[in-house]
């Protein structure tokens, strides 16, 4: 949603936050209330894409830096490829000069769907995962058209 002078809503929510990490007296050290901004920053959340194809297999490239192999899920539907990145976090901190203890977690999802010109063949379909790049290729599959007879 664009608002005010054509910057999108979470442009001008970062525009906020970003003032406020330089302008406003830290309550706590410098590098935490840094590392709070980032956590909090409302980015937009999309999952980067190519996809290109040769004259016999098409080929789908992700890129997910800071992702591992265990966070990803990809499932097929026809000519519909879905990515799916699920990322949790758990984080504990205690402070033994100020005698607290505190615990969080968070838990993000991101899901792209990919329509293929092409039906998926899962037979020929292979998935790698190398330096924080997803490749995904398969086979081109034609499906020819059948005629109907008509009574």
């Amino acid at each position: 949603m664009v608002q005010g002078k054509g910057m999108p809503e979470w442009g001008e929510d970062f525009i906020r936050k970003l003032d406020s990490l330089l302008y406003d007296k830290p309550k706590r050290n410098v590098m935490e209330t840094i590392d709070r901004f980032f956590e909090q920053a409302k980015l937009p959340k999309q999952i980067p894409i190519d996809i290109a194809e040769t004259d016999k297999k098409w080929i789908v490239k992700v890129d997910l830096p800071g992702i591992t192999k265990d966070q990803i899920q990809l499932k097929i539907l026809g000519s519909k490829l879905t990515i799916i990145v699920i990322h949790q976090e758990d984080k504990e901190t205690y402070h033994e000069d100020y005698h607290y203890y505190q615990k969080e977690r968070r838990q993000q999802r991101k899901e792209k769907v990919v329509e293929l010109p092409y039906p998926i063949d899962k037979r020929s379909i292979k998935a790698r995962f190398e330096h924080g790049v997803l490749e995904i290729t398969g086979d081109k599959v034609q499906i020819e058209g059948r005629s109907i007879e008509i009574n």
